[in-house]
């Protein structure tokens, strides 16, 4: 069986030196950026301090949307992390930390990969109880973020039945109701409370990471 193949698209000598150790304990070999035109990576790595880092991240992200895409920094900058994940990563990290991070995140072989889109920084939400963000454009669709006893919750902002935004209206507990038509959904489940609509709204997996809340599908 031939190895999985871990791209290096960093010259970063300590990024480097680590990944040995990753790649032999996570079966991957390290191809030098070099030999880029020649492989199909199962794991791509950047230095995002790079200029034009992003835009190769979601370039690569295009050619190989089932590889997974990790970003070293030298400075744990914010902004820089939204936008690199934003572009496509699914790991960023500090430079000191990444080879360890990396081997933690890696997902088994043969899993496939599960996209994270970055919604809000974790640190907006403490103290913050129900309606937290509306997205209206996700790669998920549009998407309502509440907040609950330090749980999250990430819905369908869509009413299944003639398509109104489903965060405007009135939040009573967890239940909200549309302000059209009155359907009410329960939104820590998604479940139909009550008609006309007849179908529950979708719900979608929600997980701080890496200082961000993400949805993960």
């Amino acid at each position: 069986m031939t190895a999985r193949q871990l791209l290096l698209l960093t010259a970063d000598p300590l990024v480097i030196g680590r990944l040995d150790r990753v790649a032999g304990e996570a079966g991957l070999t390290l191809v030098p950026s070099r030999h880029q035109g020649e492989v199909h990576p199962s794991v791509i790595v950047f230095d995002l301090d790079q200029p034009g880092s992003l835009d190769e991240v979601e370039r690569w992200r295009d050619r190989h949307p089932d590889a997974f895409i990790a970003g070293h920094v030298g400075l744990p900058r914010q902004d820089l992390w939204l936008r690199a994940q934003q572009a496509g990563c699914d790991m960023v990290a500090n430079r000191g930390a990444f080879a360890s991070q990396l081997l933690l995140r890696l997902p088994p072989e043969g899993t496939p990969r599960r996209r994270r889109v970055p919604l809000v920084e974790a640190a907006e939400l403490p103290g913050r109880i129900g309606l937290v963000l509306r997205a209206p454009e996700t790669p998920f669709g549009a998407v309502a973020l509440f907040h609950f006893s330090g749980d999250l919750f990430a819905v369908e902002d869509v009413c299944p039945h003639a398509g109104s935004e489903l965060s405007t209206g009135e939040l009573d507990g967890t239940v909200v109701t549309c302000p059209r038509h009155g359907s009410q959904f329960d939104v820590c489940s998604g479940r139909r409370v009550r008609g006309p609509a007849d179908v529950d709204i979708r719900t979608f997996t929600a997980v701080e990471e890496d200082g961000f809340v993400c949805l993960v599908g």
